[in-house]
């Protein structure tokens, strides 16, 4: 089959109007070929933060159980993060100079 056998068989008009409208689908249209590569990236990240805060919540869940079940857990917390002392202790606050 050579080139002038080829623009033959293209040249009726079904099939450059099919070949016009495919063209207009794949690159002009709303939804076109690049709008869907962005729109499946942003899927792919916006899945990626469904699970990361899903394995966050999972932590503070298991966090939240901790301080409701074990006081040694709550005791320790209330001692590291909020600088809490029982009431015949002294404690000492040791900052780093910059």
């Amino acid at each position: 089959m050579n080139f002038k056998n080829l623009l033959k068989k293209l040249s009726n008009k079904y099939v450059i109007a099919t070949l016009i409208f495919a063209a207009v689908i794949v690159f002009f249209d709303q939804y076109n070929v690049f709008e869907q590569t962005r729109s499946f990236k942003k899927l792919h990240k916006v899945k990626k933060q469904v699970e990361y805060y899903d394995t966050e919540i999972r932590k503070q869940e298991e966090t939240i159980h901790k301080l409701k079940t074990d006081t040694a857990y709550l005791e320790k917390v209330a001692r590291e993060q909020h600088k809490m002392k029982r009431d015949d202790e002294v404690i000492y606050v040791l900052e780093r100079s910059r």
